[in-house]
């Protein structure tokens, strides 16, 4: 773009220029005794821009469903294995939000298990049942119980996810027979991978390791060698964040 069309534009949304000497004049007493007093080194634009964009992000009556759709289609695939419960579904809509990029209202807090969202679950329960699609009872040994219109946010599933069918489909084989344990493992390094991306730190197992220790004295729980045999597989399997 040509400097005098970019003048233009600035102008046309009032920041143009000083054009004389007049003006040059004007500026100057308007700015005087003004002082940028933030560090440049810490300025991010991405955050700043994310900011502003989630602050104008209001949540509808549709990001709530969305989210209840994926939620039944994985509790569809999965409901007869008796490790699925809320801890189990939990993590692999989080995977499923953050291995395809997905839009998806949710609020994963740091907790001990790994990436929780406490209303999440309670939101999910009483809209499985409002739907007659599931009751979900902890005590039972398949804890989805399927109700009288199960299957029927299969449409919905199709329309808001057609484009991410193929990787949760890949994600539901792989997590199918998972342990509450192993999934939780996967979930926490997943985000502890995240954050140091986020970070733009350096990726290596030692210091996915080091922050999920930190992420809550419970971890200490596992081994080192567990969770490098973890990672390594989730390199393998392509499911870690980039």
């Amino acid at each position: 773009m040509k400097n005098s069309n970019i003048d233009k534009l600035f102008g046309s949304i009032g920041f143009g220029f000083p054009e004389n000497e007049k003006e040059l004049k004007a500026f100057d007493e308007v700015f005087k005794g003004y002082q940028f007093v933030g560090d440049e080194e810490k300025i991010d634009p991405k955050k700043i821009f994310d900011n502003i964009k989630s602050s104008n992000t209001k949540i509808s009556k549709i990001d709530y469903h969305k989210r209840t759709v994926l939620a039944a289609e994985i509790v569809f695939k999965l409901y007869t294995e008796p490790t699925l419960g809320h801890l189990k579904l939990q993590k692999i809509m989080y995977l499923c939000q953050h291995t395809t990029g997905m839009r998806l209202h949710t609020n994963f807090l740091k907790q001990a298990m790994g990436p929780y969202d406490p209303k999440l679950m309670r939101s999910i329960d009483k809209q499985f049942k409002l739907n007659k699609w599931y009751q979900y009872d902890s005590n039972e040994y398949v804890k989805y119980k399927p109700l009288e219109n199960v299957g029927g946010h299969r449409d919905w599933y199709s329309k808001y996810f057609k484009n991410e069918i193929t990787d949760i489909d890949f994600l539901l084989e792989k997590f199918k027979f998972f342990r509450t344990d192993q999934i939780e493992i996967v979930a926490t390094i997943f985000a502890c991978w995240k954050e140091i991306i986020d970070s733009r730190g350096l990726v290596n197992n030692e210091m996915i390791i080091k922050k999920f220790y930190s992420w809550h004295k419970d971890k200490a729980k596992y081994t080192k060698d567990r969770l490098n045999s973890a990672i390594e597989w989730m390199t393998s399997e392509g499911i870690h964040p980039v």
